[in-house]
Parts: C-alpha cells; sequence; structure tokens
C-alpha cells in the first residue's frame, strides 16, 4: 500500500506561551507532513501574531478562523477542510516527539492495520518535577502490554490522536458538539459505537505541559464531572466508570499540591513560586454550564 499523506489540526485559543514550541516540533518533520492546520478560537493574546509568522516561515502552515466556541468545533472545522488521507490532532501545548508523523503514517498505512480507523499515543509532561518517574512508568507498563504494542483501546487523547478522513466523514454528523461533554472521548465512542478500531501506537509519543495539573479541585470536579456526561451520552455510565472517576479527582488533588509550588525555570520547588498566580490550563470544556 501507498504511504497515505497526514494533516495535522492544532485548535488553539489563547495559547502564546506553548504555540511556537509545537509548531517548531511538527515543522522539524515537515517532509511527513502535508499540512499543519491551527484554528484560532477567538484567540485575544498574540497567539496568531505567532502563528502567522510561522505561516510566513512555511507555506505547510495554514490558519483558520473559527468564531463558534468550543474545541469541538475547531477540531471539526480543521478535520473537514483537511486534504489528507489522515488527520492528525494535537493541542497547542503538544511536542511531537521524533518520528511521530512517520510512526502514525506507517502504521495507517499497512495492510493488516486496514480495520483500524484511528490511533492515540502516549505522552510524558515537560516542566513536572515528576517527568521521569512518568517516563519510568509508561515503559514498565509498554513491557508489561498495557501500554502502548498497538493495542486497541476505547478512548483518544486529544493531544495526541490521529483518525482517517474517511473515517471521519462517515461519523461527522454524529459527533457532539456540545460545550460540557470531552469531545475526543465523544469521538472515541462514536467510532466504538460503530466498530470502528482505535490502536494504542508506543512511538506515537508527545511531551504536553502538565498545567492541567495546576486546575484548582473545585475547578476539577467540573471537568471530571463532563466526563460522566460524555459517558451517558453514549450510554456508558456505570457503577465502575463512577468510581473510576472519582478516583481521578482525589488523585489531581494530590497532582495540584504536589505541582502548584514547583518552578520550572529553576527546576525545584520554591516558596517564592508557590505565591505566584496559578498556571492552570484553560478547561477544554464550557465549566459555566
Amino acid at each position: 500500500m501507498a504511504t497515505p499523506t497526514l494533516s495535522v489540526i492544532v485548535p488553539v485559543y489563547n495559547e502564546e506561551n506553548y504555540i511556537a514550541e509545537c509548531l517548531e516540533a511538527l515543522l522539524t518533520q515537515a517532509d511527513e507532513i502535508s499540512e499543519i492546520i491551527v484554528v484560532d478560537n477567538g484567540s485575544t493574546d498574540s497567539t496568531l501574531r505567532i502563528v502567522d509568522s510561522f505561516e510566513n516561515r512555511s507555506s505547510k502552515v495554514k490558519v483558520l478562523h473559527e468564531t463558534r466556541r468550543g474545541v469541538a468545533y475547531a477540531r471539526n472545522t480543521g478535520f473537514d477542510v483537511a486534504a489528507s488521507e489522515i488527520l492528525g490532532r494535537v493541542d497547542a501545548d503538544s511536542r511531537v516527539s521524533p518520528g511521530w508523523a512517520r510512526s502514525v503514517k506507517d502504521f495507517l498505512g499497512r495492510e493488516d492495520a486496514a480495520c483500524v480507523g484511528a490511533v492515540s499515543g502516549l505522552n510524558n509532561s515537560y516542566d513536572s518535577p515528576f517527568r521521569s518517574l512518568k517516563g519510568w512508568f509508561v515503559r514498565r507498563q509498554i513491557r508489561r502490554g498495557i501500554f502502548g504494542g498497538e493495542r486497541r483501546i476505547k478512548n483518544l487523547h486529544g493531544a495526541n490522536m490521529a483518525i482517517r478522513k474517511s473515517v471521519w466523514n462517515s461519523v461527522s454528523d454524529s459527533v457532539s458538539v456540545a460545550s460540557d461533554i470531552h469531545e475526543d472521548l465523544d469521538l472515541a465512542l462514536t467510532l466504538v459505537h460503530r466498530n470502528v478500531e482505535i490502536a494504542q501506537l508506543t512511538e506515537m509519543h508527545v511531551d504536553i505541559s502538565p498545567r492541567r495539573a495546576l486546575t484548582p479541585p473545585i475547578e476539577f470536579f467540573k471537568y471530571i464531572d463532563s466526563g460522566t456526561k460524555t459517558l451517558e451520552l453514549h450510554g456508558r455510565s456505570t457503577k465502575r466508570t463512577a468510581r473510576a472517576l472519582r478516583v481521578h479527582w482525589t488523585f489531581h488533588i494530590l497532582l495540584f499540591v504536589l505541582h502548584r509550588p514547583y518552578d520550572p525555570s529553576i527546576g525545584r520547588y520554591s516558596l517564592r513560586y508557590l505565591r505566584r498566580q496559578e498556571r492552570a490550563r484553560g478547561l477544554p470544556i464550557d465549566v459555566t454550564v
């Protein structure tokens, strides 16, 4: 089979501190990527100025504007416009690892992977006091066959995923654009309902910001609640999933406490840094709903 083409979509909203590194990492793999589509969702900071500089530098970088607020709208706009056979998606704070694009194209271009409609990968966190520990844990899980290895999964990580354009076209009218659900989980469960396989690839790796850990626990509870709403939307909410989400929230409290005083600029904990304004990541849901 011929190697398929790949477009990468990056939804953005006020990402001036992250988008440059994201695009730099993608452009190092420009030979493997047909186009990089940045979908602005109403940024008010300098994000667009930074993206414009990359658009002037490379013809592969394109900017679209989606006025309807929400990650799902931005993602859908990028997916619909993209011309490639494979649609990659990363977050603005994702930094793809070397070989990321090639791993996606090689796998989805194989004849024995024709039944797989989407793929997701693994990640580690930069600017985190636990980067080494998390890296060790992920590698251990890979060796045990629990992570990666082309295993079939029932979820997609929006910061590191790809889907066949043909598959997207078949489900685009079925995915939700509700502002209080997880759009990546919603897409994954829509695929699962259609019996479309999702694979997790070991070499499809990105580094992401640990800023989600800095979301205050009360606000993060609303994020967890949106996970419940997404599962309920697909008739997959059970006592087991409810318990798992509660554990996730409890674990988040611990992560918040451990990350909050950590100053990545000096690589250690700092009481002075603790007094600074939190660096919480904007939630990809409308927590006012």
